[in-house]
């Protein structure tokens, strides 16, 4: 079996909580949801100016396009919804703004295939 490829639509669009509160972190999961951690960054920089490791450990666009890769090319399991634990993260507004479509600028068609194939369900 092929599978389709890296910029394809999903059939339908994907729910995406983001969690802001560790408290309440404990509520989802489960069967069929795919959890993303963001991670904080490395050290400092002033707004704007975050170095590429940074940008990359922290991009929730980067890492739902990953996660969707990783479940196309048989390295991850299917999911039905994501739950992006933003709880480590200063700006919690630029996550779910970043899988609004329009809401911030596209870089590639790595984030054009995101805003398609995902949308923002709920901040928490």
């Amino acid at each position: 079996m092929t599978s389709p490829a890296p910029f394809a639509r999903r059939a339908t669009s994907v729910p995406v909580t983001v969690v802001t509160d560790k408290a309440a972190l404990g509520r989802f999961g489960g069967r069929d949801t795919a959890v993303v951690h963001l991670d904080p960054p490395l050290h400092a920089h002033d707004p704007g100016t975050e170095c590429i490791a940074c940008e990359s450990r922290g991009n929730v666009r980067v890492l739902l396009f990953e996660l969707q890769e990783k479940v196309r090319l048989g390295m991850a399991e299917p999911f039905v919804r994501v739950v992006v634990d933003a709880t480590d993260v200063e700006d919690r507004t630029a996550v779910a703004d970043a899988i609004v479509p329009g809401k911030l600028p596209a870089f590639g068609l790595r984030d054009f295939t995101v805003a398609r194939n995902f949308h923002l369900a709920e901040v928490v």
